[in-house]
């Protein structure tokens, strides 16, 4: 499981792991679209691992949502 998977380091863990043939479940809020607006949404990146990738799960997810992220488990 990798947080912030549509992030710059994210994404990069995500596409390595699935390289190495892991199934990985990326987690993330897009939480850079509220601070920073719509140029700092990271939609664009999620889209382009999901094309890119093919052991790739993605949960839209704020890790600190104790009750969303017993659905985890």
């Amino acid at each position: 499981m990798i947080t912030g998977s549509s992030g710059l380091i994210g994404s990069e863990a995500v596409q390595y792991y699935d390289n190495q043939g892991y199934r990985v479940i990326g987690v993330d809020n897009n939480m850079r679209r509220e601070f920073f607006g719509p140029k700092g949404d990271n939609t664009w990146n999620l889209v382009r691992l999901q094309q890119a990738v093919h052991n790739f799960q993605y949960v839209d997810l704020d890790i600190r949502d104790r009750v969303g992220s017993q659905s985890l488990s």
